[in-house]
């Protein structure tokens, strides 16, 4: 699948992927930034063609892509039709998860963070080591609840800017200024 992502990039147009093998009929459209070894940064777009965030995706849990398809033409019309845009993705690390994460930080995302494709931590990125992440830790109401500290190693995906992480940046904004 990495070479099919990497023929993405050059297309410069979306696909769909497909990673749920308990839900065949469901996938993801998106865009692909960068491709390493294991893993893949993507700009996600949305079912009604809004832009959904920056996801770090593991390239082994992919079992199909199709390109070219009549629904990716609606989405890239609605996409445009509704002017929506992404900041470009300017970090440069050859480790794609330190890049999302560097990324993150550094535009004061909000984060999810997938450890064991199971649970997963929200909130913003506090620390990055090349081992170890600390996460300032959000309820889902935008409340800060603590931090946690996780191994690199334990995380299997992360997704920042979508569009829950939005609404709990908006919510802890509110809660930290009164003002929205």
């Amino acid at each position: 699948m990495k070479n099919e992502l990497l023929k993405a990039i050059k297309a410069d147009s979306l696909i769909e992927i497909y990673k749920d093998i308990e839900d065949m009929d469901t996938f993801i459209v998106a865009k692909i930034l960068k491709v390493a070894d294991n893993h893949a940064i993507i700009v996600k777009v949305s079912a009604t063609g809004m832009y959904d965030g920056f996801h770090l995706i593991e390239i082994d849990d992919i079992y199909q892509i199709n390109t070219g398809s009549r629904y990716i033409q609606n989405i890239e019309k609605l996409y445009a039709a509704k002017n929506q845009k992404h900041i470009e993705f300017d970090e440069g690390h050859e480790n794609l998860m330190l890049s999302i994460l560097k990324f993150a930080q550094k535009n004061n995302f909000a984060v999810s963070v997938e450890l064991f494709k199971d649970g997963d931590v929200q909130g913003f990125i506090k620390d990055i080591s090349e081992d170890m992440l600390v996460i300032s830790i959000l309820t889902n109401d935008g409340e800060p609840d603590g931090e946690a500290t996780v191994k690199l190693e334990d995380i299997t995906s992360i997704s920042c800017d979508h569009e829950d992480a939005v609404c709990l940046r908006i919510l802890y904004s509110y809660i930290e200024t009164k003002d929205i």
